[in-house]
């Protein structure tokens, strides 16, 4: 399925009104099965769609270690996309159905216990660099003006990047694709197009992931949960700067100044 249509609109400029079309991105909902019971009901873009049910599900702590991606069934229609997964041992949420992006930040914050292990160091340039290619294949971020983008990278190369419609979305496919092909998230880094809000922190938090960048800020819960959880906080890296807002001894700095 495209990830995008061209609509017919009317644009108006200079006090003048003219018909074109423009690139609109596709919005797909995509209701979630575990044994036959919907568990969530997802608004996202028609892509890496496996990806984004393992991510979310076993983020949400619904999906555990022992689980089979053979029995992930995708089914598509002109209004929905169904997936359905098979899982022994599926204690029914009795007809709760949970919505995208609902971990706790509160609860979590008093919860979290310790810091993210991790002693990667990454060297400024690496971190430009890095954020340049990710620019350069965030093609529906640019196009469309309403996609959000995510990476995963160690800190030589991206490893895989996903777009969507909501940015949690592309957070949870990335993890997702890590957990489909056995990708340990130790040295890891995750690259974000918008700001970094509490849920993001948290997922990423989640799978001590040492490491979250982004060219816009986070917000002040982001921030609190990422000092407890001892995850890196980099925003507003844009040129040759950025801000560090939590846990700065992950970064190489040659010269700390004043």
């Amino acid at each position: 399925m495209e990830a995008y249509v061209l609509k017919d609109i009317t644009k108006f400029k200079s006090n003048q009104i003219q018909k074109t079309n423009d690139i609109v991105a596709v919005e797909k909902k995509i209701k979630v099965y575990v044994n036959n019971e919907e568990v969530v009901s997802l608004s996202a873009s028609p892509s890496q769609i496996k990806e984004l049910v393992v991510g979310f599900l076993m983020t949400e702590g619904i999906l555990k270690g022992d689980w089979c991606p053979e029995k992930i069934n995708i089914e598509e229609n002109e209004k929905d996309i169904i997936v359905k997964v098979g899982l022994e041992g599926f204690v029914s949420l009795e007809g709760k159905t949970i919505t995208s992006g609902c971990m706790s930040s509160v609860s979590f914050l008093n919860d979290v216990k310790g810091y993210i292990d991790d002693k990667i160091q990454v060297d400024p340039e690496k971190l430009f660099s890095l954020f340049k290619i990710f620019q350069e294949k965030s093609v529906l971020y640019r196009t469309t003006g309403c996609i959000h983008a995510s990476a995963l990278a160690n800190e030589n190369e991206l490893l895989v990047i996903a777009e969507d419609v909501g940015r949690h979305n592309a957070v949870d496919k990335v993890i997702g694709w890590a957990l489909l092909n056995k990708i340990p998230f130790e040295g890891k880094i995750i690259i974000v197009s918008g700001r970094i809000s509490s849920e993001m922190a948290l997922k990423t938090a989640k799978w001590k992931i040492p490491i979250i960048v982004s060219r816009t800020a986070p917000t002040s819960l982001a921030v609190e949960i990422s000092e407890k959880a001892g995850l890196t906080v980099i925003g507003f890296l844009r040129g040759n700067r950025f801000n560090i807002y939590s846990h700065p001894e992950r970064v190489k700095i040659a010269h700390k100044g004043i």
